[in-house]
């Protein structure tokens, strides 16, 4: 379980909100409210990213800021744009992020290209990034946050930029991961989700309840 507690996010005189309390457990958590009410920056402070101006934010009922090494080790995170190596292949780049998982070479490999299958990047797994697209680079950025069986997933607008085909192979890998992860999401396609079972937590620019 992830929980928030009092959370509260300032920019020097801008407050993003106040004083939110939630609790996110397994399964998937879809964020909504209008534009600039801190969906994405409510994900990176549970991504570690970012810090709380004040509040505890808890994993397993330990604060992240005490234990985020162990944290992160169990944590995929998808924010919307990944700051690539462009003169790596897709595959070297998933191998390289296996590793800073822990995961051996060859689980890291057989899982990438699982992964590269479901999203559509198998043919083009050598490819260097530096000659994607944006929607393979979208791809790509999701893929890695599934790499190590991740017991907590933080995905900002997965399905930006994609087909209706691959954003309905995206929404399957993420609802299936969520039978034993805890799942927040953004999504400006909340509709595509009517076939999936999920929770949601709507922010409007004040407090959290």
């Amino acid at each position: 379980m992830l929980k928030l507690i009092g959370v509260s996010k300032r920019y020097k005189k801008q407050t993003v909100f106040q004083d939110l309390n939630a609790e996110f457990n397994q399964g998937v958590t879809v964020l909504t409210g209008p534009s600039g009410v801190g969906k994405t920056t409510l994900l990176r402070l549970c991504a570690t990213v970012e810090k709380p101006s004040s509040g505890e934010v808890h994993w397993q009922d330990q604060n992240i800021k005490n234990s985020k090494r162990s944290y992160r080790s169990v944590l995929g995170y998808a924010p919307q744009i990944v700051d690539f190596p462009e003169d790596l292949s897709a595959t070297e780049f998933m191998l390289h992020i296996g590793a800073l998982k822990g995961m051996k070479t060859a689980a890291a490999r057989q899982l990438t290209l699982e992964l590269f299958e479901r999203v559509g990047l198998a043919q083009d797994k050598d490819k260097q990034i530096r000659s994607y697209s944006g929607g393979m680079r979208r791809r790509l950025g999701l893929s890695q946050a599934f790499l190590g069986a991740p017991q907590c997933l933080i995905i900002d607008e997965p399905t930006a930029e994609l087909d209706p085909e691959t954003a309905a192979r995206i929404h399957e890998l993420i609802f299936e991961a969520s039978e034993n992860a805890v799942v927040i999401m953004t999504t400006h396609l909340e509709s595509s989700l009517r076939n999936h079972s999920y929770q949601n937590l709507h922010l409007d620019g004040t407090t959290g309840g």
